[in-house]
């Protein structure tokens, strides 16, 4: 999603803005599997603002803490199905960010970079902020600095359009075809029709 808003373009050009990232990622509480959502912004201190799902369209209003977001890798504005990566650096010493690393699974959490307009005079968005990288985690180290060095947190993140690398294990069986809907006998005999013969006049003979 690369559009941009009248008033983004009007605000641009007027210099009256400047820009901003979002990063949100849902990971999962490590005893119930619980959801949540934990967001980190390009700038300074607690901010809500309207976001673009870029997964469902909808506008939601998310909530971003700021001073742990440090760097976000270039991100690659392609159309086509390629898996995509972008690095992310997180502040370590930030007690949110520890507590998305260590308190919760962050394995394969759907991660949204969207990018806003924010209006120094305002403390606002002019406009809703857009997805820029939809994706997953697929790494989370923390990097444990030296005497004097600085702590941080780098996430590697893959595009959605890894979901389209998967293969489906499943085979064609009976026990296969019930899970999806019991009752349904479609495969019952899959596994033993290969060896029944059948007859067609005096000639018998296995199914070929």
């Amino acid at each position: 999603m690369r559009y941009l808003e009248l008033a983004e373009i009007q605000a641009i050009a007027a210099r009256t803005v400047v820009a901003r990232d979002f990063l949100q990622v849902t990971v999962k509480h490590r005893i119930t599997g619980a959801p949540i959502s934990i967001g980190f912004w390009s700038d300074a201190g607690l901010f809500t603002c309207d976001i673009v799902n870029g997964r469902t369209g909808a506008t939601e209003e998310w909530t971003f803490n700021g001073g742990a977001l440090t760097s976000i890798d270039d991100i690659p504005l392609l159309s086509d199905l390629s898996v995509r990566t972008v690095g992310v650096e997180l502040s370590g010493v930030d007690d949110g960010v520890q507590q998305l690393a260590r308190d919760y699974d962050a394995r394969n959490a759907p991660i949204q970079i969207s990018r806003g307009y924010f209006s120094p005079e305002t403390h606002v968005l002019v406009a809703p902020a857009k997805a820029r990288f939809i994706g997953f985690i697929d790494e989370a180290p923390i990097e444990t600095p030296a005497e004097g060095g600085v702590s941080k947190i780098a996430l590697s993140c893959a595009s959605h359009t890894r979901e389209l690398t998967r293969t489906n294990p499943d085979v064609r069986s009976h026990e296969s075809q019930i899970l999806r809907k019991s009752g349904d006998n479609f495969y019952r005999y899959a596994g033993v029709v290969g060896d029944w013969e059948l007859f067609w006049g005096r000639k018998g003979g296995k199914a070929g």
